[in-house]
């Protein structure tokens, strides 16, 4: 009986441990449930998505993210061009806004705009064709104190082409205003971007440029001015068969005689050359070093621009040029507006364009007939937009070979051939330099003459 009673005893106890143990386990599946549920609709924990999230947001059962509105992509390029729908004959690539990797940049100094395209090494996009649709902001929508829901309108809208496939557009006598430039490359590369163009303003010495022009002090002048002296040009004409012995033998046509000079012919008397007859003088006014490309400025150039004045003689100068591309032109024209009035000249500002004479070669030396006759208009039209008449100067074999000069018609040509029976050049020419072996009272050595025969 005692053994009985115990057993039961035990069995009573048992009741209430079979209990907790059930409400343990029903309690550990709650929670393995819970957190499994909680795993399927959040990120995991290595930051990607759950296939099943990707599943109930996307709709699509191969885990891609549903694409946007095909509208709005649309819509945002649109937006980005701020351009009227006639610029673009297509759709970008897929209708999305996406970065081209191209960087669209845009220069400007006065009435004047440089559209450059780069790319993601930060050179320019050449080889690509490459259109510019450029349009000037009304200004009543450019105000930024005025403020409007209405999208901007414009004063005037125009394209303009990479013809050159160079990545760089150029445009000049551009009206003062703020502007939008949409560039395409007609295969779905899209950049844009917004300038303001200041007005022209009339050169001064205070500007810029004169604080690069520098002295023959802070340079290696036996590295950089490689412009070849009286005696290299006449042994250059001779190696072309032409050349005199004298300059007293040469035919000269009607017309006003005169000479050039640089810091080769050292110190002058001009009262003296005045007395002998000569009429005008074109003074080097500086060079751009031809190994460094540095803008240098004749050392002679003001006391001889003082004392030709002085003198009473009709004044032109040059400038011996070794630019390689159209903006450093442009820079050669501004730094001779930096040294001369044009108040002190009645004769042009001759570019000087001929060999460095440099035995390693200049810079300038490998240039093209496009590039350089590109350089020469561009030298030219600056200093008559700053006020000065322009021209060129160069000889037989240059101007027939290495230069365009139909495209050089309005400027003056000074024409440079040694030969005793007058030129042989079949073009147009203002000035003659018939010899470099010339001699003028009031100047030590050999000296360049010219004759004005128009």
């Amino acid at each position: 009986m005692k053994k009985t009673a115990g057993h039961g005893k035990y069995r009573i106890w048992l009741i209430p441990a079979l209990i907790i143990g059930f409400n343990c386990l029903a309690f550990i599946i709650v929670l393995a449930i819970s957190l499994n549920k909680g795993k399927k609709s959040s990120p995991v924990a290595d930051g990607s998505v759950s296939e099943d999230t990707i599943i109930e947001e996307s709709g699509d059962p191969y885990g891609e993210p549903e694409r946007e509105d095909e509208g709005s992509a649309e819509s945002a390029v649109e937006s980005d061009a701020v351009l009227s729908d006639s610029f673009y004959e297509e759709d970008p690539i897929d209708d999305r806004a996406y970065s081209s990797g191209y960087v669209l940049l845009l220069t400007s100094s006065e009435a004047d705009l440089m559209i450059r395209i780069l790319d993601n090494t930060g050179n320019p996009a050449s080889g690509m064709e490459w259109t510019a649709r450029v349009a000037k902001i009304a200004e009543s929508t450019a105000d930024p104190e005025i403020e409007s829901s209405e999208p901007e309108s414009y004063d005037e809208e125009f394209e303009a082409d990479d013809e050159d496939g160079d990545g760089v557009i150029y445009l000049d006598e551009m009206a003062p205003g703020d502007y939008n430039v949409v560039v395409d490359n007609g295969s779905g590369i899209v950049e844009t971007s917004s300038i303001n163009i200041k007005p022209k303003i009339k050169y001064k010495e205070s500007s810029g440029i004169r604080s690069i022009v520098l002295q023959e002090s802070q340079i290696d002048a036996k590295v950089e001015d490689t412009a070849p002296d009286p005696v290299e040009k006449e042994a250059e004409a001779e190696s072309e068969g032409e050349g005199t012995e004298s300059p007293a033998d040469i035919n000269l046509p009607q017309g006003t005689l005169g000479i050039d000079v640089s810091k080769y012919n050292k110190e002058i008397d001009w009262t003296r050359v005045k007395a002998s007859g000569i009429d005008f003088v074109i003074i080097r006014a500086g060079y751009r070093g031809s190994s460094s490309g540095v803008l240098v400025e004749d050392p002679y150039f003001r006391q001889n621009l003082a004392g030709a004045k002085a003198a009473g003689l009709r004044i032109g100068v040059y400038f011996f040029t070794q630019a390689i591309n159209a903006d450093e032109a442009r820079e050669e024209a501004q730094a001779v507006a930096s040294l001369v009035n044009s108040s002190d000249l009645s004769l042009p500002v001759f570019l000087d364009v001929e060999s460095s004479g440099n035995s390693n070669g200049g810079r300038a030396d490998p240039l093209d007939t496009i590039s350089r006759t590109e350089i020469v208009r561009t030298f030219c039209e600056t200093a008559e937009s700053l006020g000065y008449r322009a021209g060129v100067y160069a000889n037989k074999t240059w101007m027939n070979k290495r230069l365009d000069m139909s495209a050089l018609t309005p400027y003056t040509k000074w024409l440079a051939q040694y030969r005793a029976a007058g030129p042989t050049y079949d073009g147009d020419y203002s000035i003659w330099q018939y010899t470099s072996s010339g001699a003028v009272d009031g100047i030590s050595g050999r000296v360049d003459l010219d004759i004005l025969v128009k």
